[in-house]
């Protein structure tokens, strides 16, 4: 099914189905915040959200085949509940009126959108496994679970909204562990905690957490939320991560530049940057090929497409990795 941002407000569509006025472009610079719940304090969420029935759904990531991996995550009637409880200034509204993004307000989290699903698929070929990983613009933290389900010794979650990661990234990682196994970054395999084989159909909190998944979990994590201007400098030059992953940053011209100096600042030496993007982000301006010219320009990345899903509307994978020094 074909996405399409709705950045305007509530009302009848534009003629030929193309997207209504947009507001004005560009991010609002919110301040860099790391996120760190207590395990007493997520015991706690936990139970509220099952007093109020929240319901938890199931999706496979990773490609068909024994490669495939069923995750748990929030279902779109609890996260949109838990954004609308949303502290930053203007998120609330946001989410009532149904849009999926207002840039500068809410960078997405509402929706899982389709690119994800395409990079989650080509992961399955990728070594995770000890790496330290960076899932940048997570929204509901899929693809970042993914790496922690193949074996990642440590991954970070970054969102602009912070929001998202309390009330989204963060529940969805503590259901990782859900009758599930796990990869260690040794490449053993840890049984996973609960009764049954992840094959029950999608309930309620109480149903997706007995037993409680073990704080461990989110001792091999940490949570981000804040503008990318900001967020690259975020360890001051003394992390690195391995593999970065993106999925649907593309979208917004006017902010490639605050994505590459993140991803120039935090990836390493020889690590690689999985992205995932549609090739044109109608009525916005943004795509692949219009950041590819961007990246080029800049000359610190090499970057190639290495996979193109074309069923109407075009959807592409890339890779970046800095330029090797051309020998003398």
């Amino acid at each position: 099914m074909e996405f399409k941002f709705n950045f305007a407000p509530a009302g009848p569509p534009v003629a030929g189905g193309a997207e209504g006025p947009l507001p004005e472009t560009g991010r609002g610079g919110e301040d860099l915040r790391e996120h760190k719940l207590p395990w007493g304090e997520m015991e706690r969420l936990l139970e509220e959200e099952e007093e109020e029935g929240v319901l938890v759904e199931e999706v496979e990531l990773g490609g068909p085949g024994p490669g495939t991996l069923r995750i748990k995550h929030l279902g779109a009637w609890a996260v949109e509940r838990a954004l609308s409880r949303g502290a930053e200034s203007g998120l609330s509204t946001a989410i009532a009126s149904h849009s999926d993004l207002v840039p500068g307000v809410y960078e997405g989290g509402l929706k899982i959108w389709e690119c994800t699903f395409d990079l989650a698929a080509y992961l399955s070929a990728a070594e995770l496994r000890g790496r330290r990983v960076l899932d940048l613009g997570c929204g509901a933290g899929l693809l970042g679970i993914l790496a922690l389900r193949r074996g990642a010794a440590e991954v970070h979650f970054q969102d602009y909204n912070g929001a998202v990661i309390e009330g989204v990234t963060l529940p969805n990682v503590s259901l990782m562990e859900d009758g599930q196994d796990e990869l260690t970054p040794d490449g053993g395999q840890r049984p996973g905690v609960g009764g049954g084989g992840g094959d029950e159909p999608p309930g309620r909190w109480k149903q997706a957490r007995e037993p409680l998944p073990r704080p461990g979990l989110l001792s091999r994590c940490r949570f981000f939320s804040g503008d990318w201007s900001q967020f690259g400098k975020v360890h001051g030059g003394s992390f690195k991560y391995d593999v970065i992953l993106t999925s649907e940053t593309l979208y917004n011209p006017d902010c490639y530049g605050d994505l590459h100096d993140v991803l120039s600042s935090l990836l390493s030496q020889d690590g690689v940057v999985y992205l995932a993007t549609k090739a044109h982000y109608f009525g916005v301006g943004g795509g692949l090929h219009l950041f590819e010219s961007f990246v080029r320009q800049k000359e610190v990345f090499e970057i190639q497409t290495v996979k193109v899903i074309d069923d109407g509307l075009r959807r592409c994978i890339a890779t970046m990795s800095f330029r090797k020094a051309k020998p003398s």
